[in-house]
């Protein structure tokens, strides 16, 4: 860990294309339980999802517009301008698919509350292993000059991370 490692650099890295939150077309659902609830912009359904999984997933603005402009092909959402942001919001066509999909949508809801918690809202826990995380990455900056305490840091982290495969194994 060099000094260039923090909490979004940590979790840029749980966004790479090996991780999927998100089953084939998930995502889909995500998009349109959320805009359920009430129009949003792009911008707010990528800030909706990372605060609801505490900071940890952070869908790219390449995930999320062509899934927007796709469901909208499909009639399934609408778009207005408004305040210069394009607005999306569920059709009526959209509200007869989750519908007719509600297993299908209830799957994914499932798969996000497994990574997430229930609802996406149990995410505390999340959001404090985040602060520790970045309260890791101070402590390592402020010791990136002394090889010995960098070694010594590197020790524990790799017993942490460890004993956390162990937790998680269980």
């Amino acid at each position: 860990m060099g000094p260039g490692f923090g909490p979004r650099k940590f979790m840029r890295h749980m966004q790479g294309p090996g991780v999927r939150f998100f089953e084939r077309g998930g995502i889909k659902f995500a998009i349109l339980e959320m805009l359920k609830d009430k129009p949003r912009h792009g911008y707010d359904i990528i800030r909706e999802m990372e605060a609801r999984s505490g900071g940890f997933y952070s869908p790219s603005p390449g995930a999320i517009y062509p899934t927007l402009q796709a469901l909208e092909d499909q009639d399934l959402l609408t778009s207005n301008i408004e305040d210069g942001k394009k607005v999306y919001s569920v059709t009526e066509a959209g509200f007869a698919y989750l519908a007719t999909h509600v297993e299908q949508a209830r799957s994914h809801q499932e798969r996000w509350a497994a990574h997430w918690g229930p609802h996406g809202h149990g995410w505390g826990a999340m959001n404090d292993m985040r602060e520790t995380f970045a309260e890791v990455a101070r402590e390592v900056r402020s010791s990136a000059g002394d090889p010995d305490k960098m070694k010594e840091i590197r020790e524990v982290l790799q017993e942490a991370a460890r004993k956390i495969g162990d937790i998680a194994k269980r």
